[in-house]
Order: C-alpha cells, then structure tokens, then sequence
C-alpha cells in the first residue's frame, strides 16, 4: 500500500518535491490562452514512468492528473493544478500539488517521509519544463520560475 498526502496540512513531513512548482507572468498572453498551454504541454509529455493528462477545467485553474505506467493499477499517483490570476496589464499562473501516493521500497518504514520520493515526480517534472518552454516560445518576455525541484 502507497502513502498518500492530501491537501494542505503537514507540510514539514512530505518529501520536497511535493512543493515543486513552475510560477509564471505574463503581459501578452490571456488567461485562457496560459491555461489552454497548459493542457497542450500535458499532452506533450513523453515520459517513460507516466502521463498527464487534464481532468477538468474552468476559468481559473485547469485540473490535471499523472498516471505513473509502472503501477499495475490504473490509479492516478499525483493530482495537481494549475492556477490562474489576472491582474491589470498582467496574468499569473503557478502549479499546485494537490495530492500524490510516495514510491514504496523495501525499507520505507526506515526512511523518513521528507527523502522518500513521489511516485509519477518525473512526468510532473517534464510537464514543468514544457509548459515553460511553452510560455516562453508564446511570450518571449514572460518571467518563469521553478521552486522546489
């Protein structure tokens, strides 16, 4: 059985990838534009551990999800959003884990959970990366960041 974390709480105990994120602002791209990149850059992922795909989206944040293709099981591993917020002359967008099951090992009850890794981490990874590329190619001047990788 996998561990799962889920929501806010408790931070100080998930590994730190889990506050991995990709930030980013623009002032050419829409709102909408920001989160329909996000959903071409989830289906440009080519990872050999799992996928993402987008589950549901609205004006403000697209919902996607990572199958890690290792697991037997078709569950999901990682859950996470990307969020929106506009402000005047300027958009705003970040990801956001919201839940995601730890890899297990044979030792896991003798490594703390802040070293264990997060199953379908590397799909996520490469999400991040393409979808600033993506941003980057659209709005050559948009400011993009990464925390917690």
């Amino acid at each position: 059985m996998a561990l799962q974390a889920i929501g806010t709480h408790g931070w100080e105990a998930r590994p730190v990838q889990s506050k991995a994120s990709v930030s980013l602002a623009t002032g050419v791209l829409t709102a909408t534009q920001v989160l329909d990149l996000a959903t071409q850059a989830a289906a440009a992922v080519e990872d050999a551990q799992g996928w993402v795909r987008p589950l549901e989206r609205d004006a403000n944040r697209l919902r996607l999800v990572v199958r890690d293709l290792t697991r037997d099981d078709n569950e999901a591993v990682l859950h996470f959003d990307v969020e929106v917020d506009r402000a005047v002359g300027r958009v705003t967008a970040r990801t956001v884990i919201q839940s995601f099951v730890l890899k297990q090992s044979a030792v896991s009850a003798l490594v703390p959970v802040t070293k264990r890794k997060i199953a379908g981490f590397t799909a996520y990874r490469s999400f991040m990366q393409r979808y600033a590329a993506m941003i980057g190619d659209a709005d050559p001047r948009a400011h993009v960041s990464y925390s917690g990788d």
